[in-house]
């Protein structure tokens, strides 16, 4: 029975860990955000480095299933992850891949 239950606590533990997004995120293609946002540098579980217009801004994000949340300034910014596991931000902010 502890074994069944060591398993399933470790399950959860996998699981959680990838909701984790690593390495940096450059523009696709003629993606709009580009000329605004250059890349998204996630630099650990919770944190990114966002490069816009010459500077580098510190934000939050969160993972929740396919939609990756970014907090910046107490501002809210969505991206949905497509099947090439890129994040893409719509049409105004455009989409990033894994560089």
């Amino acid at each position: 029975m502890r074994s069944v239950t060591f398993l399933a606590i470790f399950s959860v533990m996998i699981a959680g860990c990838s909701h984790r997004l690593t390495g940096t995120y450059l523009p696709k293609g003629d993606s709009a955000g580009g000329l605004v946002l250059n890349k998204l540098e996630f630099i650990s579980g919770s944190e990114v480095n966002l490069y816009m217009m010459q500077q580098v801004i510190r934000a939050n994000y969160k993972v929740q299933g396919k939609q990756v949340l970014l907090i910046i300034n107490g501002q809210q910014e969505l991206f949905n992850v497509d099947s090439d596991r890129c994040l893409d931000g719509g049409s105004m902010v455009g989409k990033y891949c894994k560089g």
